[in-house]
């Protein structure tokens, strides 16, 4: 006799599936676990009831989702995988050649001849080491000795400078290009040397 009523719950869950419609958007939800079921007699209220208590709306808990498993290859952490470790090779055999290919088309242009200069001369540091202004009097002179005319020879007061002290410079003057004594040839002006940080 018991159970009948079990027979008419079941039976009457079937008659309303006709009616049941499914959502687009499928959410599984956990149906808690209750009471035993007997079939031996006794306990068909329970069996009722544990149905009933199941398909109340506050008895059912959404599942939550489960944590994908494993780990992304580029999630910013170290990976030796196997797989990463053939890559790298292969990466740096891509790289060694085109090393190779830029050092083939590397053009090396051969350096030309540099204008000859006279050696040991430098007027930039003879211009930081002197203080006197262009025409002022630093070193003794003949009386009425004048500029000579080996000025024209040079093509800048620069030149003209180098080779007057490679030639000894302001003590001797042996060229003649300093005829005033300020140590300067032919009206060189030191002044933008001066200003050079050495």
């Amino acid at each position: 006799m018991m159970r009948i009523p079990a027979l008419v719950v079941v039976g009457a869950l079937a008659a309303c599936t006709s009616s049941v419609t499914v959502p687009s958007d499928t959410v599984l939800y956990e149906v808690p676990p209750a009471g035993t079921v007997s079939t031996a007699g006794g306990g068909g209220d329970n069996f009722t009831a544990t149905i009933e208590s199941s398909l109340a709306e506050g008895s059912t808990t959404m599942v939550m989702p489960l944590p994908q498993a494993g780990t992304p290859l580029d999630d910013d952490r170290l990976n030796l995988m196997e797989y990463t470790l053939e890559q790298q090779k292969i990466d740096a055999a891509i790289a060694e050649r085109d090393l190779q290919a830029a050092r083939s088309k590397l053009v090396v242009v051969p350096t030309t001849s540099v204008p000859s200069e006279v050696q040991g001369v430098n007027i930039a540091l003879y211009a930081q080491q002197t203080t006197n202004a262009v025409g002022e009097r630093r070193y003794d002179r003949r009386v009425g000795a004048r500029l000579s005319s080996s000025c024209g020879r040079y093509r800048t007061p620069d030149e003209a400078q180098r080779a007057f002290l490679a030639a000894g410079g302001p003590q001797t003057d042996s060229l003649g290009l300093d005829p005033d004594g300020d140590g300067f040839a032919c009206k060189w002006d030191p002044t933008p040397y001066r200003q050079l940080k050495i």
